[in-house]
């Protein structure tokens, strides 16, 4: 059986989860849904009903290894659960009241070395959680009149913590930015300006560093004691020609910089942007479109991968389906796909992809269309992000092609694996694209084949040298996508074989009558 047919298919095409949502008690081991063809697995950690959602990105929400925490949404009210995602078991850790009148009906939470910090209630707060019974206690208020971003950030020796207050209720500045200690309580003022300044967060590589962002273009800045007293922009978008950029991540362990995704023109995607005078570098090309766009990120402490959420056909809202996309930064692996997810209506709602400080783990928030309601997906690389290494592959566009009742042209996208790839457009069910490839050797293989879904996808029938491998693949997705199901004992001749995709029909919700097939790469494991 075909890789993509035992996965299935969800309410998302080309979500590696099953249909129907399912609950997660105390006790009871978070179900590992499903192992994609790279090796890594998915677990649901919670179920709608509980609406549950993980924290945001420039943030570490796991505790170690085997906990991590969730935060859930209650009516006037946000409670932090401990969870054990391999035996279920789980623990209450706070619970803060959040009025209807709140600007902030939600709280993101940091942890470091067993301690927890969050801002709530219009406080910081500290949650130990080495505790037998954890007890939040209060470290910060704001001064009368002002309001605290629930944004708070550690520093990565674990000892302090910044957060900054504006004049209540939040709408713009004057901004004050504060660093309070973790241990001695000790407040002190690191930032004062009329501007509107938030997301302040340490540099992980040299936290004598903080960035900050600015609200409209010029959104990336940073504060040094000597280097930059007073701030200084560190990005000209207009030079990078990057109208819109954002979500800044400060996680590296490896290098002075944070990365930001580029959102529209041909400069979109993963950029890492340095305080100290190096230009900004492009390490991850993107789609510029809203449909597949990226839009929040994070990095593994080493700077090597990337993962990334990516907009629906109508952006970020409510009822649009995204992805959860892995990017290899240093380029020798393409884009892959961990999953897809909904979007909800506000925050907390996204789906904010963060990796577990080691780098083994992925966690996001899905939401639930129909209800708005949320739950949180456990993506687990099993200790390596890299792909099984094909012994053989070539690109689509490079092979000889033959189109039968249809017609084929080559698309450029810079999540392909070479930057092209093989667009079929079938002029009636029964056209068929043929591709021959001569592999380095003969015999049963694993077939791995790269494809992008789409909305206008079609369903196709695979086979090679006349025999048909697995069951029919939907190719259709709401959302753009990058897919790699594998064939296993696919029986190849020596010399030239043929690569063939039937077209069967589509699904209603496709675009396109009939619907078309797009392939990156072919490869042999």
């Amino acid at each position: 059986m075909s890789e993509i047919t035992r996965r299935g298919f969800g309410r998302m095409a080309g979500l590696a989860v099953l249909t129907a949502g399912f609950s997660v008690g105390a006790g009871a081991p978070a179900e590992a849904v499903a192992a994609e063809a790279g090796g890594f697995e998915l677990r649901f950690l919670s179920s709608f009903a509980q609406r549950r959602y993980f924290t945001y990105p420039t943030h570490n929400g796991f505790v170690d290894a085997g906990r991590l925490v969730l935060g859930q949404r209650e009516t006037g009210a946000t409670s932090l659960w401990e969870v054990n995602p391999h035996s279920g078991q789980e623990r209450f850790l706070a619970r803060f009241a959040t009025p209807a009148d709140d600007r902030n009906p939600f709280v993101w939470w940091n942890v470091h070395s067993g301690r927890l910090v969050t801002c709530a209630e219009n406080a910081v707060w500290s949650v130990d959680l080495t505790a037998s019974a954890p007890t939040p206690v209060k470290l910060y208020s704001p001064p009368a009149g002002r309001a605290l971003s629930v944004v708070v950030n550690l520093h990565p020796a674990g000892d302090r913590v910044l957060c900054s207050h504006y004049p209540a209720p939040i709408t713009a500045g004057p901004t004050k930015a504060v660093e309070i200690g973790l241990l001695d309580g000790r407040v002190r003022e690191v930032f004062s300006g009329s501007v509107f300044a938030t997301h302040f967060q340490y540099s992980a590589h040299d936290p004598e560093w903080i960035g900050y962002s600015l609200g409209g273009k010029v959104r990336s800045w940073a504060l040094h004691p000597v280097h930059a007293p007073h701030g200084r922009l560190i990005w000209d978008q207009d030079t990078a020609g990057v109208p819109i950029g954002t979500h800044e991540v400060w996680k590296s362990r490896a290098d002075t910089g944070c990365l930001i995704v580029g959102i529209g023109s041909t400069s979109a995607g993963l950029w890492m942007v340095h305080p100290d005078g190096r230009p900004a570098r492009l390490l991850a090309r993107g789609p510029s479109a809203t449909n597949g766009a990226y839009d929040h990120c994070d990095l593994t402490a080493d700077g090597r991968w990337a993962v990334t959420d990516t907009k629906g056909r109508k952006g970020s809202t409510l009822g649009q389906v995204g992805t959860v996309a892995l990017v290899d930064l240093t380029g020798e692996h393409p884009p892959r796909t961990l999953g897809t997810a909904g979007w909800g209506s506000a925050h907390p709602g996204h789906l904010h992809p963060a990796f577990s400080p080691d780098g083994r783990l992925v966690a996001y928030t899905d939401t639930e269309a129909a209800t708005d309601r949320t739950r949180v997906v456990l993506c687990d690389s099993r200790g390596d992000w890299a792909p099984r290494p094909a012994k053989w592959a070539a690109e689509a566009e490079d092979l000889a092609v033959t189109a039968t009742g249809g017609r084929t042209e080559v698309f450029t996208d810079p999540q392909c694996g070479a930057g092209r790839g093989l667009l079929f457009t079938p002029n009636a069910p029964g056209g068929a694209l043929s591709c021959e490839f001569r592999p380095a050797e003969s015999g049963r293989r694993t077939l791995r084949l790269r494809v992008k879904r789409h909305y206008s996808r079609g369903i196709y029938r695979l086979s090679v040298n006349g025999t048909p491998v697995g069951e029919p693949l939907d190719l259709y997705s709401p959302v753009a996508t990058y897919d790699e199901p594998e064939f296993a004992a696919v029986p190849l001749r020596p010399g030239a074989n043929v690569l063939r995709l039937t077209h069967l029909g589509q699904r209603p919700e496709s675009t396109t009558t009939p619907g078309t097939c797009a392939i990156d790469r072919i490869g042999l494991l």
